[in-house]
């Protein structure tokens, strides 16, 4: 079934963010979207966020959904978290009221378990006083488990230069046999040619078509929903698609309401996209409310919202 939706272009993943380990956001998430229409989730690889997952699955009574975890590679943003430095900051609130995720408090403290490493309050600090600090994952312990939990697709984040710990954390997720294995990657701080030369080499000893390839536009930037925004998801995916690659191609990171659009314009013929950012900023006020499980009204309106956004990104080729 999850190579089908690959097949057809039928392959719309949530991404609930590799950082986000909050059990209730991730329950409320994969509940509202998997009414919505979608099959494919991407989480942070911990067990109790797959276990929330599934027990949004049993709620909403929806078969055949899929899973996939993402970790990263030392420099990659996606195993980021904020650190606030108390003797720098003056409580100005600006990273409270910028944080998409509801990460830092109203007392200026960062939820860990909710920040997904956007880096957004330190960009706009005033004061420089927050940083953002590398979480790592026990891949060699964890990725093998999430396997055996049903997890069918196993994603490394390769933005940066590490490739010592690209090559380990590779190798587990091959030695780990999931389903299929993904590459997210874009082009901040490596050339269109290392971006392609780094793809052949991880997938060199992978059997065709087993391996999908995110292209990466700017990570965790879906603030809107313009073509602006998702420009660089699709000029990425481009480069994959003309190295003519044995590989599934995926499109994410400013994707949008939009990108199905712009690819069909720019002759991509993408296998999938994966919304993060606006794909939660649509729902959010509504998965956040306190009433939240008592209130079907709210429940179908976010149901709503989620269901345009998955139509808007399947097309026909």
């Amino acid at each position: 079934m999850l190579k089908t939706l690959l097949d057809n272009s039928a392959f719309f993943k949530l991404v609930c963010g590799a950082g986000n380990e909050d059990p209730e956001s991730v329950k409320r998430l994969v509940y509202i979207y998997s009414l919505a229409g979608c099959k494919v989730f991407d989480l942070s690889a911990h067990p109790e966020i797959i276990s929330a997952a599934k027990e949004a699955q049993r709620l909403s009574a929806i078969d055949n959904l899929y899973y996939c975890v993402s970790i990263g590679i030392k420099g990659d943003p996606h195993i980021n978290k904020a650190r606030i430095d108390s003797g720098k900051c003056i409580k100005c609130g600006s990273c409270y009221k910028l944080c998409p995720n509801d990460a830092i408090s109203e007392y200026i403290k960062v939820k860990t378990s909710k920040c997904i490493g956007c880096g957004f309050c330190a960009k706009n600090c005033p004061k420089d006083a927050i940083s953002m600090v590398e979480k790592d994952a026990d891949v060699k312990n964890i990725l093998p488990y999430m396997v055996q939990s049903g997890v069918s697709i196993l994603e490394l984040h390769v933005m940066g230069h590490d490739n010592k710990d690209l090559d380990y954390k590779w190798q587990i997720i091959n030695d780990s046999k999931p389903e299929f294995a993904s590459i997210c990657i874009d082009r901040e701080s490596l050339s269109n040619k290392e971006v392609l030369t780094r793809i052949k080499n991880m997938i060199s000893a992978r059997e065709p078509y087993t391996t999908i390839i995110q292209a990466d536009g700017i990570p965790m930037s879906g603030s809107d929903d313009t073509y602006k925004t998702t420009l660089q998801a699709v000029a990425m995916a481009e480069i994959i698609q003309d190295a003519k690659l044995p590989v599934y191609l995926t499109v994410s990171g400013g994707t949008n309401s939009k990108t199905a659009e712009l690819c069909k314009l720019c002759g991509i013929k993408y296998n999938g996209i994966a919304i993060g950012s606006w794909a939660r900023k649509i729902v959010k006020p509504y998965i956040t409310r306190s009433d939240f499980w008592s209130n079907n009204l709210v429940q179908e309106e976010a149901v709503l919202k989620g269901k345009k956004l998955i139509q808007s990104t399947i097309y026909r080729h």
